[in-house]
């Protein structure tokens, strides 16, 4: 009999959808979006829906504020967002489904050397009262607001 892990939570599905099928998922939604000649918008449940939702919201903030937005969304405030590293990944997705998601490169330093990261931004050219996109903007306001 298998030992159960200590950190094992039994309301989760017993085995994940392999990445083939999720590679699968992603290239037939983004082809039907390339078909239909709109932005390829993500399940908004997904990590590649929330960091959209973010750089939605910051691109409007700065848009209504008159200022460019300074810094972007950094792979730990994604981190923070969505307890994943893999932003670089998302944004990649976003991207190739049509979204102008800009990357500044970051100058830091830590305790023991000094460290460049990728911040991303998105050139917000898409009118966010847009049925579809406002119903998606909503859809996931409330899926971050359950979190």
């Amino acid at each position: 009999m298998p030992r159960e892990r200590e950190d094992a939570r039994p309301d989760l599905p017993v085995c994940r959808a392999p990445n083939v099928v999720k590679s699968a998922h992603f290239e037939t939604s983004l082809a039907r979006a390339r078909a239909s000649g709109a932005r390829w918008l993500p399940p908004v449940k997904s990590c590649a829906g929330q960091l959209l939702l973010e750089l939605i919201e910051a691109a409007a903030w700065a848009e209504a504020v008159g200022t460019p937005l300074q810094a972007g969304i950094t792979p730990r405030d994604f981190d923070r967002l969505a307890r994943s590293m893999r932003e670089a990944a998302y944004v990649y997705r976003l991207r190739q489904g049509g979204w102008p998601v800009v990357t500044s490169l970051q100058d830091a330093a830590n305790r023991f050397e000094s460290v460049r990261y990728a911040a991303y931004s998105l050139a917000l050219d898409a009118d966010t009262g847009r049925p579809e996109l406002a119903a998606w903007l909503s859809e996931a306001r409330k899926v971050r607001g359950a979190a």
